[in-house]
């Protein structure tokens, strides 16, 4: 799902606040869980979409921040949220990544913790730089966590891979499917045999 511009995404935003359809944020990780959830592979379908750009392109990382990863892949997360949060323009884009980073951040284990401590610092300051809620989802109370509202639930069943679970993605290869170039764009991992 891509937007036209970050005002778009804003305005949306801002009438499901106003509309009360918050219905998929919680404060209790175990709402948030999605069960069976392929990191790695969503972590190459959001890889795809931050290279690719846009407003909502950072959302893959999003719908990933209340997942439980291992450090290795919370160094990943820490080392794209590096590589790409210095050209995101706009409100929407910045909150959405540095909310991500803060939870995953907090919801981390000591490891993971470590492996994303620069991004995380990186990402209080950014947070806390924008103001409004931003702030509230980097600096302090507990993690806001799920999918929030009924876009973010949608682009979290079009962008997350969960094999077995036909609601999500079964692969990465169903969503390069149709996206001619992409695919070729996302390097494979260390050790990884298989075709994808």
């Amino acid at each position: 799902m891509r937007f036209a511009s970050c005002g778009c995404v804003l305005a949306v935003c801002a009438a499901a606040l106003c509309a009360g359809c918050m219905s998929y944020l919680t404060h209790n990780r175990g709402e948030a869980i999605v069960w069976g959830v392929d990191v790695d592979q969503s972590l190459d379908v959001a890889e795809a979409e931050l290279a690719a750009g846009g407003a909502a392109s950072i959302l893959g990382v999003w719908c990933l921040r209340d997942q439980v990863v291992t450090p290795e892949q919370a160094a990943r997360v820490a080392q794209l949220y590096l590589r790409y949060v210095g050209g995101l323009k706009g409100y929407f884009p910045v909150w959405h990544l540095t909310w991500a980073i803060a939870d995953m951040y907090r919801l981390g284990d000591a490891a993971v913790r470590t492996a994303l401590q620069p991004a995380y610092d990186d990402a209080r300051r950014r947070g806390t730089q924008l103001g409004g809620v931003a702030v509230a989802h980097v600096a302090g109370g507990p993690p806001s966590m799920g999918d929030a509202h009924f876009l973010g639930h949608y682009y979290a069943l079009k962008h997350l891979v969960v094999p077995g679970n036909s609601e999500y993605l079964q692969s990465e290869s169903e969503y390069f499917h149709g996206r001619p170039g992409r695919a070729k764009d996302v390097p494979q991992r260390h050790g990884d045999a298989e075709e994808r």
